[in-house]
């Protein structure tokens, strides 16, 4: 019989805020960082300065699924949206699904693989593990294709 391990804990979470999206073809993922709470404006940032010139090509749109979380839905992205119809389709899920939402396979990933039973003893030991794991991802996507099948 195996003892439980015990890990070692500061007594309070420690949870980053991080923005991301997956291409389910390829695997190719983007991040952003950001020590804000998400709202609107950090959201369309993010579409604008990570999303859109990571997933983009021309002649291609990119489609965007996302959750309905209120930053998402907000009618200022509405209209950012519907300007950028051209080069985006937005396709937002039930509500109360995120087993649709294939990002959460990224992040389910990153728990087990770099943070699950993992004592950190600063935010820059934790950052540093999960922008590793990041980086392992983006150089060898194939990592998670196999967790992103079921969404083709």
């Amino acid at each position: 019989m195996h003892a439980q391990p015990q890990i070692p804990t500061r007594g309070q979470r420690n949870t980053q805020k991080i923005l991301g999206a997956v291409a389910l073809a390829d695997g190719q993922f983007a991040y952003r960082h950001q020590t804000e709470y998400f709202n609107t404006q950090s959201y369309g940032r993010f579409l604008e300065e990570v999303l859109l010139p990571t997933f983009y090509r021309r002649g291609h749109r990119v489609f965007l699924i996302h959750d309905n979380a209120s930053y998402h839905t907000h009618p200022d992205l509405q209209a950012w949206y519907e300007a950028q119809s051209r080069r985006l389709v937005v396709c937002p899920l039930p509500k109360y699904s995120p087993e649709y939402n294939a990002v959460e396979r990224v992040w389910q990933f990153t728990r087990k693989e770099a943070t699950h039973n993992h004592y950190f003893p600063t935010v820059q030991e934790l950052c540093a593990t999960l922008f590793r794991t990041f980086a392992d991802i983006q150089a060898q996507p194939e990592l998670i294709q196999g967790l992103l099948h079921p969404y083709l």
